[in-house]
């Protein structure tokens, strides 16, 4: 008999976007949200097959709209064993996988007001005795996923909080803070940030193209300082704005791993005599993010390593191979020689099941989506079965979240039909 998943959800906010489903025989309930909570608003529940469990919900902290806030709690086989926190907004972004720590966990990204862009990361345990794992703090958003689908979960996220002011600069500046790649080997924490080079290869381009000669001639032509009353209003927001872009490509080179790029780059970019007073305080910067609390980091040479890269496909009648560069994700595929995935179509003890999803209009008729789950839960893949079309579902599919597929005790990537019918 299938081990299960059993799952109950009560989302927040408009009833906009509902969709009623079945994954793999399992009913649930999703609507379209940011987070499984905000102000008072969404409830999420959720049990693995050993008892461990997971419920987020609302809480009363007060009088009125000010009063209400959001509560997450582990529980074991039914009774609360672990109040994790109260806050303004709570999502779950990883549940039932192993993110480093031997045994499965629940992550919540947790902000202390729904308005606030930092967030901190929390890690629990999930068994009888649930305890706090690891906290991440300094980032915007927080998204574990199995970029090369092996089992070897990492957390995107970005040195946020270690930029806000850096320079006369603030967050709200940035399009692209740099973006950090973590991973916990054996509870240690690593930054594997430069075994993912195409993807700051494609920030880099985007904030490229919106640089024009002109633009950087002007801020080659500045201070590099740009305080206050340097130049007149318009001129120094253009200033400015040319200066965190700029600011963005170097970052992008230096988290990734390529030190010496990052510094050919501001050589080019940044105003000469200003040049040795930013370098120092980049250093310096990066020196007070994750690069302090993480233990190692890892060059690109280390993707090399033959690790196993499978998916379980419950909707396929045949052993198949299945290009990775088919899927579509926000994440960069390996290169060679691990540039396919074998296919199994074996059953997976449980399958994927719902956390959060989100959806703009609702279903009109009954459809089926054939999605791709790794191993921490995320999309990679959406297409419709069969001839319907629908591409504001496949789009809106890119940001579901699920508890992933497990075989044995271990999450595995896993590609499934989801049946979505209108809400009666």
């Amino acid at each position: 008999m299938r081990a299960t998943v059993s799952v109950r959800m009560l989302l927040r906010g408009l009833l906009v976007g509902v969709v009623a489903l079945t994954v793999a025989g399992v009913p649930g309930f999703a609507q379209q949200q940011q987070a499984v909570c905000v102000l008072g608003e969404g409830h999420f529940e959720a049990h693995l097959r050993d008892g461990a469990g997971v419920t987020v919900g609302p809480v009363a902290t007060g009088q009125g709209f000010s009063g209400r806030a959001c509560s997450a709690a582990i529980t074991w086989k039914g009774g609360t064993v672990l109040q994790v926190a109260t806050a303004g907004q709570i999502d779950i972004d990883v549940m039932g996988a192993d993110l480093g720590f031997g045994v499965p966990v629940v992550a919540f990204e947790i902000r202390k007001a729904s308005t606030d862009w930092r967030a901190t990361y929390a890690i629990y345990s999930l068994d009888k005795a649930p305890r706090l794992l690891a906290q991440l703090t300094g980032g915007d958003v927080y998204r574990a996923v199995d970029a090369d689908f092996n089992g070897r979960i990492a957390i995107w996220t970005s040195d946020a909080a270690a930029v806000n002011g850096f320079d006369g600069l603030r967050y709200a500046d940035f399009d692209f803070p740099p973006t950090v790649v973590l991973r916990y080997e054996n509870r240690k924490l690593e930054d594997v940030s430069a075994e993912y080079p195409r993807q700051y290869d494609k920030q880099i381009a985007q904030v490229g193209a919106q640089l024009t000669p002109q633009a950087l001639a002007a801020f080659r032509n500045s201070d590099g300082k740009l305080e206050d009353g340097y130049r007149p209003w318009p001129e120094l927001i253009a200033l400015r704005k040319t200066k965190a872009k700029v600011l963005e490509i170097v970052w992008s080179y230096l988290y990734s791993g390529r030190e010496a790029r990052a510094w050919e780059e501001l050589a080019q970019m940044w105003p000469a005599a200003d040049l040795g007073r930013v370098k120092a305080a980049l250093i310096a910067t990066r020196a007070r993010g994750f690069d302090a609390l993480a233990a190692d980091v890892r060059g690109p040479l280390e993707r090399l390593h033959h690790w196993r890269v499978a998916v379980y496909d419950t909707t396929a009648t045949s052993r198949q191979i299945l290009p990775l560069n088919s899927m579509d994700g926000s994440q960069t595929r390996l290169p060679d020689p691990l540039d396919t995935t074998e296919v199994f179509n074996r059953l997976v003890d449980t399958d994927p099941q719902p956390i959060a999803m989100m959806r703009t209009e609702l279903v009109r008729q009954p459809e089926v989506v054939v999605l791709v789950v790794d191993a921490a839960g995320k999309v990679w893949s959406a297409k419709m079965a069969g001839s319907e079309n629908d591409p504001e579902l496949l789009e809106a599919a890119k940001g579901w979240k699920f508890i992933p597929a497990f075989k044995g005790t271990h999450a595995v990537a896993c590609r499934t039909k989801m049946d979505i019918w209108p809400l009666q």
